[in-house]
């Protein structure tokens, strides 16, 4: 195509994907974060412990470089330079990418406390991939399988001030699906292995009811019980998955809504026209979420209808409920 492409439409070529690796070279705004980041991959060729590679971050402070006040637990200049060196380490492939956060895991950990920092690591994936939104999607799902970023952490990211140009963009609701997604399959496959295990239960008091030896029935007993604790287990996982399913969609609702409500607030004090198309194409994402996951949405109605889509909220967007409303019945 780029050999074909007359001149005055090469702008709109995509831009050749790759990644930024911010301290590839030392430069004076970076000085501090380069120098950490070359000890960093030192540590890591010379197969240290995780001790080791944490000592050399050490020179950083324990908050921003450019002198924010942060909280204490969350070192975002220690994160920055952590996440770019994992993610330059490992940006050759996929497998390189798995492998990376697999043998890095603690590490990651240990420089990402809490939600916010979880939020801060993946605007400095982003920024390390924007100019390759597809390894971006990936990486998404690869924090998700890796436990490392909670679903919510990633919702409450795409929805952050900082992505709102990008909400024009396919890769951005390709990531939010991926997030649902993992959300509504990891409650189904917990669900699989929770009547698995009720069967073996049943299995097992079966068994131990037909037991007329004194040992062989205690045996089964404790097999029984045995089984009874993995039920309890499952049901356990079950409930955290399911309430952090519900927090997800909650969410991403009241998000919606945040961030439609915040444009034609703003647009009306400006005199500016309301319906431009990043309010169209946001407000049309919302119904097409609420239509693609009406299964799981439909549990959710009256918690919705209560908190969220009340009579107080703007026209334009109680629409959408309305007709989704209208569309389930």
């Amino acid at each position: 195509l780029k050999d074909v492409i007359p001149d005055e439409f090469v702008t709109l070529l995509p831009v050749k994907p790759g990644y930024n690796h911010k301290f590839a070279e030392i430069t004076p705004e970076n000085n501090l974060q380069a120098k950490c980041a070359k000890a960093l991959i030192e540590s890591i060729k010379n197969k240290e412990g995780l001790d080791m590679m944490i000592g050399s971050l050490d020179p950083l402070p324990d908050g921003a470089m450019d002198g924010r006040e942060l909280d204490p637990m969350y070192p975002e200049a220690k994160l920055e330079v952590v996440v770019q060196t994992i993610l330059r380490v490992g940006c050759k492939s996929i497998s390189h990418i798995s492998v990376a956060l697999n043998r890095f895991r603690d590490l990651i950990m240990a420089v990402m406390p809490n939600q916010d920092a979880k939020v801060c690591c993946l605007k400095i994936t982003f920024s390390f991939f924007k100019t390759n939104h597809q390894l971006m999607c990936i990486m998404i799902e690869k924090y998700l399988n890796f436990q490392l970023i909670e679903p919510s952490c990633i919702v409450s990211w795409i929805f952050s001030p900082y992505m709102l140009p990008h909400f024009d963009r396919l890769y951005l609701w390709q990531m939010l699906d991926t997030t649902i997604k993992f959300c509504i399959k990891r409650c189904d496959r917990i669900k699989v292995e929770l009547e698995k295990s009720k069967v073996k239960l049943n299995d097992k008091k079966e068994q131990e009811s037909g037991a007329a030896d004194p040992d062989i029935a205690e045996k089964r007993k404790q097999l029984v019980q045995a089984a009874e604790e993995e039920v309890d287990h499952y049901v356990k996982l079950l409930e955290d998955a399911e309430r952090s399913q519900k927090e997800v969609f909650l969410i991403v609702v009241q998000r919606f809504i945040m961030i439609l409500t915040d444009h034609i607030v703003r647009s009306e004090q400006e005199s500016r026209y309301t319906q431009t198309l990043w309010f169209r194409c946001t407000r049309d994402r919302l119904r097409q979420t609420l239509v693609k996951y009406r299964r799981e949405v439909k549990r959710y109605m009256v918690t919705l209808q209560t908190l969220l889509f009340t009579p107080e909220i703007e026209p334009k967007i109680l629409e959408c409920f309305t007709q989704f409303k209208g569309y389930i019945a």
